[in-house]
């Protein structure tokens, strides 16, 4: 075998395992490490370095390196490495960089972008570089460059992508402390409804978790939750807090609030799906006789049905001024009760399938045992949310 044949051969084995270690899935540091190993190895050298350009600092740091003084590479000046040839390989005597003990150097270049320096020192055999060393050279500070600079992007991007989620994460915080408000004001206006735009949220939240709702869809119904009754603040405080019962006028204007919801929530520009149809028709029913418009069965979303239950089990556990809370035994037994006619079973079975969890202490963060009567039994509601989940769940 010639001696051409043969170094183009170790040439092509050097680009090679080059290539392997460019290419791993190890982290960046080992990577470049890999990358370090392969050129000191390949050029039979005691000494090597790769330096790293932070361009926000206009400094180099030392990315790996073997045999140098460390202070003689902090003396290393950008502005001279970006004077030399891109990538071209120059012996140090020829350069107006000056590093004790090295005697090639590599200013590294990605098109107009400077990335950083590659040094090595006199090869452990017989002789000075030979041009096809330096040819090979030249093609290796070009993959260097490009893993330096791909490194340098994926920092970059991840920032953005760090500060996105942070200024997003602030937006959200922002939004929901608007929508808490609008519920408060909401709230406000009725003496006995105090937070039940809160729990409404929570419970639709928790119901539409536990049928495996993503979490933005989670997050959507949640804001529906808080936002149903927002049509509430154009009805007038008297209305909302008598206490004799209303007249069939008087009904009807109380019947307006989810209609004025929808008129309110539908100028919204919402990131979620159907959050004004489901405040505009959570007061409808699966036997059609609910109201506004009298929808029925397919006609109402899984999100309506959730919310409708949700926001009738708050209503039930609560005091109104027509009549005292009903404990939640009660409750639940009125939604068995209205099953098929108000309230769709799929939906009952989770809310009791999320409630026992909660009572068995199944989940982290429970969303409707805190907000229940403090006094209530929950051995005997245990025991009647298994019965009716053994119910629904069968075939």
């Amino acid at each position: 075998m010639s001696t051409e044949l043969k170094k183009a051969l170790y040439n092509i084995s050097a680009l090679a395992d080059l290539g392997q270690a460019i290419t791993s899935e190890d982290d960046f540091h080992e990577k470049i490490q890999s990358v370090f190993y392969v050129i000191t190895g390949t050029f039979l050298v005691n000494k090597g370095a790769i330096l790293f350009y932070e361009k926000a600092n206009d400094k180099l740091t030392i990315l790996t390196q073997k045999g140098f003084d460390l202070a003689d590479l902090d003396l290393v000046n950008p502005a001279e490495l970006k004077s030399l040839v891109k990538n071209e390989p120059r012996l140090i005597q020829d350069s107006p960089v000056a590093v004790a003990g090295a005697e090639i150097l590599v200013s590294l270049w990605v098109r107009n972008e400077f990335i950083g320096a590659l040094l090595l020192g006199g090869k452990l055999t017989v002789g000075p570089y030979t041009p096809e060393e330096l040819e090979l050279l030249n093609v290796i500070a070009n993959q260097i460059a490009i893993t330096l600079n791909n490194h340098t992007l994926f920092m970059e991007l991840s920032d953005k992508l760090a500060e996105n989620r942070r200024l997003y994460e602030e937006m959200r915080h922002i939004y929901h402390g608007t929508l808490q408000a609008f519920a408060a004001a909401i709230d406000a206006k009725d003496a006995y409804t105090q937070n039940h735009s809160y729990r409404v949220a929570r419970y639709s939240a928790a119901i539409a978790r536990e049928l495996g709702w993503n979490e933005h869809e989670i997050e959507g119904m949640y804001v529906a939750g808080y936002l149903h009754d927002v049509g509430k603040l154009a009805i007038s405080n008297d209305l909302l807090n008598k206490v004799t019962p209303f007249t069939p006028a008087e009904r009807a204007e109380i019947r307006k609030h989810s209609t004025l919801s929808h008129d309110i929530t539908v100028k919204i520009k919402f990131p979620w799906k159907n959050v004004e149809d489901m405040v505009w028709h959570h007061h409808e029913r699966l036997d059609g006789s609910g109201y506004p418009d009298a929808l029925a069965q397919d006609s109402l979303s899984e999100g309506v049905r959730i919310l409708t239950l949700a926001d009738s089990f708050d209503a039930m556990t609560s005091k109104r001024p027509y009549r005292k809370r009903m404990d939640v035994q009660s409750a639940i037994g009125e939604l068995r009760k209205c099953l098929e006619s108000q309230f769709d079973n799929k939906i009952l079975l989770v809310f009791c399938k999320v409630l026992e969890k909660e009572i068995k202490g199944n989940l982290p963060e429970p969303d409707i045992l805190p907000h229940l009567d403090s006094d209530s039994d929950l051995s005997v509601i245990s025991s009647l949310l298994e019965a009716i989940i053994k119910e629904l769940s069968a075939p």
